[in-house]
């Protein structure tokens, strides 16, 4: 399987040397080919920065990039962090790569799938990323397995989530703080802000990288939350007074904000700062390092805000398919290929980053893969005009559902299914983006034969994806010389409606291919202490192995179980005075 794997991904990636630049040299001249630096934060909104109009952040430098970039006002992403994550680096629909939720097992992107990296990197560039993933935490899933040849992440979804390493997990004051994260597929603890520790490696890869054409993503976890940032950039919004007034004039739904969404906003403005402070960090070493010429920079936000605040009228928060959930900001400069402060406000999306990214540094599409977007250069560069494009948008909790949090759009208009009934039409959202951005007026009555056309649209995209070989449950591989130890979390537990991953009572089973033959020793780790006579329990297919716990720990050992190469279902739970409680992490290793 394996073997199968690698093959059918690399032979792709050979399509990508030869479909490249006609009979040119695969790998360009150093000075020609552009470097690639992809900034991208997390639940920080559109109306989150200076630029955008917010009357109380401070984010000079990423300010001063806007005034000197082509800033895109109608660009998407889709409403949660994995599935835009999945979708920026392969230009498809996040459906597609496998990608249909942020945990409960749908955040792991086909190994299939071929990356923005991996296609960079077998055209001659180094492939980095700093911060968050999200599209698997293990084997053969993990951003050192998909074309990053340098990785320095935190585990799942955020640091201090569950699914993140334990030792952040249980810290859930301070995770932001000395984070324990996996460099190259090996801990790594570090010391300081999460923030400034992500924007120092990023600085060693510029400085280690500078030679040779380079894809840096730097891929900040902040604001996203828990909502923890140094004492100085705390204090910096610690009594700020939102003008209610002005909140009141612009009709803005954050004049509602209660006193707990205020200061989350100050909170988040603080964390911010702390991003701007450190995005002029590097913008100060592509200065120095003489990069600034030929590397195009890209500043964007992953989705909207998770919080009520200021987000310049658009209509909803992050998870939801309206503006507010999508429209981010995108900054896009350097190279020489694109117009200084200028505004282009063609619909665009992350599908499209990377084709447009492929052509930017003159490298084909590999033939064989089928994108969802086109590349936007002409339309960047002012060389041809936007188009009468179609854009489909949705994520659900669980499964994709046709109608339960979906948009479709086709040219100025866009057509919104939030938990719509596929027989009652005027359950559907119609909207005139042009003349209302903000989605107040639904045009469905008046304008029912658009409705209807888009309608079928959405329709038709979601009959494709739904058909798509990758829409399945993605399996970890364990046994493999690639991971020894496999540390399987609640990021990835399946079969459970787990809502709440904090919750004791959650219990579900994990998809595993295992690699060998061979005996297994398996950990179930709780994060609070079992008490004696506490059951561990493991089922892995039709063979189930209990122990019985004789001393008070967090952890049971359940060693030397038998298992044969094959796809299996595991699953793991303690029995004991309190009911059934779910582990939180399992740990899997072969005996040698």
């Amino acid at each position: 399987m394996i073997l199968e794997k690698t093959w059918f991904k690399y032979s792709l990636i050979l399509g990508s040397l030869l479909a490249s630049t006609g009979n040119a040299p695969v790998i360009a001249r150093k000075s020609v080919r552009p470097n690639i630096l992809l900034i991208m934060t997390d639940d920080q909104g559109y109306g989150d920065l200076g630029f955008t109009g917010n009357p109380y952040v401070k984010t000079p430098n990423i300010d001063k990039l806007a005034a000197r970039s082509t800033r895109l006002t109608n660009y998407h992403n889709s409403p949660v962090c994995a599935p835009t994550r999945a979708s920026l680096l392969t230009g498809r629909y996040h459906q597609r790569t496998g990608v249909h939720d942020t945990y409960n097992g749908g955040a792991i992107m086909a190994a299939e799938e071929i990356t923005l990296a991996e296609i960079l990197g077998s055209n001659g560039y180094k492939t980095g990323i700093v911060g968050k993933w999200h599209l698997g935490d293990n084997y053969p899933f993990r951003a050192l397995d998909q074309g990053f040849q340098y990785s320095l992440v935190h585990g799942g979804g955020g640091v201090g989530q569950p699914g993140d390493l334990i030792e952040n997990f249980v810290r859930p004051d301070s995770s932001y703080f000395n984070t324990v994260l996996t460099e190259n597929g090996r801990k790594l603890e570090s010391k300081g802000y999460c923030t400034d520790v992500f924007t120092d490696y990023a600085l060693k890869f510029l400085k280690e990288n500078k030679s040779s054409p380079f894809f840096l993503y730097v891929s900040y976890n902040a604001p996203h939350t828990p909502l923890q940032l140094p004492k100085k950039y705390g204090d910096m919004y610690r009594d700020l007074k939102f003008d209610q007034d002005f909140d009141k004039q612009k009709d803005h739904a954050w004049a509602k904000m209660t006193d707990a969404d205020k200061e989350a906003a100050r909170k988040v403005y603080g964390m911010a700062t702390s991003i701007d402070d450190n995005v002029g960090r590097i913008l100060r070493e592509l200065k120095d390092q003489k990069l600034e010429e030929n590397t195009i920079v890209i500043f964007l936000t992953d989705n909207g805000n998770q919080q009520l605040r200021f987000n310049t009228g658009f209509r909803g928060l992050k998870g939801t398919a309206y503006e507010g959930g999508t429209r981010v900001p995108f900054l896009v400069s350097g190279a020489g290929l694109f117009q200084p402060d200028k505004d282009v406000n063609a619909l665009l999306a992350h599908v499209d980053l990377l084709p447009t990214l492929l052509e930017a540094t003159k490298i084909g599409l590999p033939k064989n893969i089928k994108t969802d977007g086109e590349s936007a250069l002409g339309i960047l560069q002012g060389k041809s005009g936007p188009t009468d494009r179609i854009l489909y948008n949705s994520w659900n909790r669980g499964w994709p559902e046709p109608y339960r949090n979906a948009a479709f759009y086709k040219g100025k208009y866009k057509l919104t299914a939030v938990d719509a009934e596929e027989s009652n039409e005027n359950s559907f959202g119609l909207f005139d983006l042009d003349e209302d951005p903000f989605e107040k007026t639904n045009l469905v009555q008046t304008s029912p034969q658009i409705a209807k056309e888009l309608k079928k649209g959405l329709d038709s995209v979601f009959a494709d994806i739904a058909a798509s070989p990758n829409l399945s449950a993605r399996k970890i591989i364990v046994g493999s010389p690639k991971e020894p130890v496999s540390i399987l979390t609640r990021q990835d537990l399946g079969g459970t409606s787990l809502t709440n991953w904090l919750a004791d009572k959650a219990t579900g089973y994990w998809n595993i291919s295992v690699a060998v033959d061979g005996f297994y020793n398996f950990k179930a780790i709780h994060i609070k202490s079992l008490q004696p006579g506490t059951r561990a329990v493991l089922r892995i297919g039709n063979t189930q192995k209990s122990i019985v716990s004789k001393e008070e720990k967090a952890f049971i050992n359940l060693e030397k179980v038998f298992v044969r190469k094959g796809d299996y279902l595991v699953e793991s739970w303690f029995e004991g005075f309190n009911g059934v409680t779910g582990p939180y992490y399992l740990e899997v290793k072969r005996n040698e």
